[in-house]
């Protein structure tokens, strides 16, 4: 009986044992349980935060490693290919959330909520915050990445009015919700970061796209314009980033990711009232489990029967 190894602070190994007959479940708390328990184990689920290079050892030919991301940065990909194991991601399970929580960060700095929640704190009917608050409609969003995620802001950009421009890899290769003369190459980015109000990024995380909003991206932006990384924190210089907020060359920052996870404790972004820092929860909701869980068991099925895995990158 096939037997799979997950390691993940979610309730993942719950919700996949007993779906599957022929699936053994193994829940593994710990980087040493994970050692122990994949020797014996065909399949392992794990997210990029648990992976950890020593399991290798514990991997064999003909093995599965099922990611719990989209991203996959940091797995070692050269090896899986040179021991022969399979390798997938979890693409396209997270496009809704992760876009809803792009538009949380994006709404609650255009609309002002970090001060409100400090007048909320205080007691304070302060209606002179409402004279700094920005419409949506009509404003220019820059969506960098036009993947699963980035297609489901623009959709969510649409329809809040907004002017819309998207940047992909390969622009001839997009079928999706923009006009074509609405979708640029990645490397025109920075034609049209001097046009844009709000920056999301949802790019992955490549040589390419690591650090790719460093300090003169950011000089590229209006000042008034607003950030959101819903990405991977590596994709923004942090550095950078600060410096832009702290000499007012940039209004604002939503963050769900960071170049340093946990974000320090000394870092400035926590204190800063024109930021909204977030737990690297994008991708998180009621629904993860069991989305997650519906994507596996599709995979674990074209797995057993032998034909093509879904996401699959190595």
């Amino acid at each position: 009986m096939p037997t799979v190894v997950v390691r993940h602070d979610q309730p993942i190994a719950a919700a996949l044992r007993g779906e599957r007959d022929d699936l053994a479940v193994v829940r593994a708390d710990t980087k040493d349980d994970c050692l122990t328990d994949l020797p014996d184990a065909d399949a392992f689920v794990v997210n990029p935060a648990n992976w950890n290079d020593e399991f290798l050892e514990g991997l064999s030919a003909g093995n599965w490693v099922q990611a719990t991301s989209a991203g996959y940065a940091a797995f070692p990909l050269d090896e899986f290919a040179e021991q022969g194991i399979v390798f997938s991601n979890a693409g396209g399970n997270y496009g809704p959330p992760v876009a809803d929580h792009a538009f949380a960060l994006l709404l609650a700095l255009a609309r002002g909520l970090p001060r409100c929640f400090e007048c909320q704190r205080r007691r304070e009917w302060d209606r002179n915050l409402g004279t700094d608050l920005l419409d949506l409609a009509g404003r220019t969003l820059t969506v960098a990445g036009l993947g699963d995620i980035g297609e489901e802001v623009a959709r969510r950009g649409r329809a809040f009015g907004m002017e819309i421009v998207g940047t992909k890899r390969d622009p001839d290769a997009y079928d999706g919700c923009l006009p074509a003369e609405q979708v640029r190459s990645a490397g025109e980015l920075p034609d049209v970061l001097p046009e844009t109000d709000f920056l999301v990024l949802t790019v992955p995380l490549t040589e390419k796209t690591h650090h790719v909003i460093d300090e003169q991206a950011l000089d590229a932006l209006p000042d008034s314009a607003l950030l959101v990384n819903v990405a991977r924190g590596p994709v923004v210089e942090e550095a950078a980033l600060i410096d832009a907020l702290e000499a007012g060359r940039l209004a604002g920052a939503g963050l769900d990711v960071a170049e340093t996870e946990p974000l320090p404790e000394s870092s400035p972004l926590w204190d800063r009232d024109d930021v909204v820092v977030t737990p690297h929860v994008g991708g998180r909701s009621r629904s993860f489990v069991p989305r997650f869980a519906g994507l596996f068991l599709q995979s674990y099925d074209r797995w057993r029967d032998g034909t093509d895995l879904r996401n699959r990158i190595v």
